[in-house]
């Protein structure tokens, strides 16, 4: 019998959320203590008087990470440990900007000792609570085991470790406690499955499950959890009429890709001139490649990339691109490969026709046909399209429907819960990917 004990009503990312919180306030000791020892090493002149006023400022970077790391609790449990990378280090990297903006002088080493200091806290906790981690649900249908394997497909053997799944059998069938039904103390709640046969002892078992103030959840919430996609039961598109915008974030969002993509041009624009040359020298035809593609509120608008096929004059035929594909251009290859062929798309940013991150924007002949075949397709209009997204970073390209239907679950994810957490991890994962060429075609 698992030993995790049954916690209260709250869902398992209500108790990550505890568990970082009370984690993050007992840290403060950490900033006190640097803050005391500066004030001593000042002392006997081992410091500058800007040490332990640096470490006081770091007040600002962890109050960050923490807040990032609260409501980042949601995401799957396999993506812990990059996100707590993430979410520590982007604080202090910032850091250095934010004094200079402030003309305020600060010592580089305190910022290194709090950011180490911190990061080993936080890390300590992870390790710490990822025994208590452990998804530990009991299931009511028999059925449960066999369609969580269903709708977790490829990830269902690596999803085992962050989830304990046991039968649960009513006190009164197993004949210690006639005529009651306690949940055995060990769960964490109890899952269901919707399309299983509904009878009266059922429904009167679930009713005093609600009574012991045992969560419930289905099988697609169970599912989101552990992979990261937005699991919709046979496509029932009912279960997103709650979703929408986050109009705040979606303000907050759009300066900060104005802010980046400005901040960068001295670097992307002369990248562009210099792989939109090469593409010129490489094979005949214009440098630039453009295509309606579908946007935000199924808006459509012209998309720009730089050409890595062969030109192909008017045949503009909507078609997925393959491995290998031969219509492929040795200078293509590199411009796919490092996704330089997608710089151009940054003018797209500044319109506000795209933001860095998103789902990617589709061809509007493939959305028509998804939107007809695949019900819950149009929900990833709800958002700016992106030149990299949470299915990109998951799955990477998709060259055919079923994939196509995978891609959106994980678009509808980030639709869910698009966050500056979520945004942050995609960034990270994104500049890995670019560097190892995963996902390309």
């Amino acid at each position: 019998m698992n030993s995790i004990p049954r916690r209260e009503l709250g869902s398992s990312t209500a108790h990550r959320q505890g568990a970082v919180l009370r984690w993050a306030l007992g840290g403060t000791l950490i900033l006190l203590v640097s803050y005391l020892a500066g004030l001593g090493l000042e002392q006997y002149d081992w410091v500058t008087y800007q040490f332990p006023q640096t470490v006081l400022w770091c007040t600002i970077p962890y109050a960050m990470t923490a807040h990032w790391l609260y409501n980042g609790a949601y995401l799957p449990q396999f993506e812990g440990r990059r996100f707590l990378f993430v979410a520590t280090a982007a604080p202090y990297l910032a850091a250095p900007l934010g004094f200079a903006l402030l003309q305020q002088p600060y010592s580089r080493g305190a910022v290194l000792l709090v950011y180490l200091l911190s990061s080993a806290w936080f890390l300590v906790g992870h390790w710490r609570n990822r025994r208590h981690q452990v998804l530990s649900l009991a299931y009511l249908d028999e059925t449960v085991p066999l369609r969580l394997r269903e709708l977790l497909g490829d990830t269902a053997q690596a999803s085992q470790q962050h989830i304990a799944l046991l039968p649960w059998t009513p006190l009164e069938e197993s004949g210690t406690d006639t005529g009651t039904t306690r949940a055995t103390p060990q769960w964490a709640g109890v899952v269901l499955d919707r399309h299983a046969s509904s009878s009266a002892a059922r429904e009167r078992w679930i009713s005093d499950l609600r009574l012991q103030h045992v969560r419930l959840y289905s099988v697609e919430a169970v599912a989101e959890l552990l992979s990261g996609r937005k699991i919709l039961p046979n496509q029932q598109t009912q279960d997103l009429w709650t979703l929408d915008g986050n109009p705040a974030y979606d303000t907050f969002k759009r300066l900060t890709d104005l802010l980046l993509t400005l901040a960068g041009l001295p670097v992307w624009l002369p990248l562009c001139l210099a792989a939109g040359l090469a593409v010129k020298l490489d094979s005949p035809g214009p440098m630039l490649f453009s295509q309606i593609r579908v946007g935000r509120n199924g808006r459509a608008f012209r998309i720009w990339k730089l050409r890595s096929m062969r030109h192909a004059g008017d045949d503009r035929t909507a078609r997925f691109a393959q491995p290998n594909d031969d219509r492929v251009t040795s200078v293509g290859r590199f411009i796919r490969r490092t996704r330089l062929d997608e710089l151009p798309q940054l003018w797209n940013v500044l319109k506000g026709e795209m933001s860095l991150i998103g789902p990617r924007p589709e061809q509007t002949e493939f959305v028509r046909v998804f939107a007809d075949r695949i019900p819950a397709y149009p929900y990833r209009h709800l958002v700016r399209p992106g030149l990299t997204g949470w299915a990109q970073v998951q799955q990477g390209y998709a060259d055919s429907e079923e994939q196509t239907a995978i891609k959106l679950s994980y678009d509808l994810y980030y639709v869910a819960h698009y966050s500056v957490a979520l945004d942050l991890l995609i960034a990270y994962k994104t500049l890995r990917i670019v560097a190892g060429g995963f996902g390309s075609r």
